[in-house]
């Protein structure tokens, strides 16, 4: 893939200064920035980020959400004491 990018010329003169350091070309340095990024692992607050807006613009109150999870926990509950008890 061939991407150009329009960069100033002072953040040009930061990258090449920045990649040298490395020991690398720019087109390495940002190779590596850029794979290193894309293969990070996710923080547990982005992969929480579309249910917390989800619930935002749902208009559900937080008393609301409360009960919605308390009512799954107890089904998913009683769920399983059904399975055990079949199971014996």
């Amino acid at each position: 893939m061939t991407i150009i990018l329009e960069l100033e010329p002072e953040v040009e003169s930061f990258l090449e200064k920045r990649a040298k350091a490395e020991g690398c070309d720019v087109q390495s340095y940002l190779k590596k920035l850029i794979e290193k990024d894309v293969n990070r692992k996710r923080t547990f607050d982005e992969i929480l980020a579309p249910f917390r807006q989800a619930v935002e613009e749902s208009g559900i109150s937080d008393d609301e959400l409360d009960s919605l999870f308390t009512e799954a926990r107890k089904e998913v509950f009683e769920e399983q004491i059904t399975v055990d008890d079949s199971r014996t």
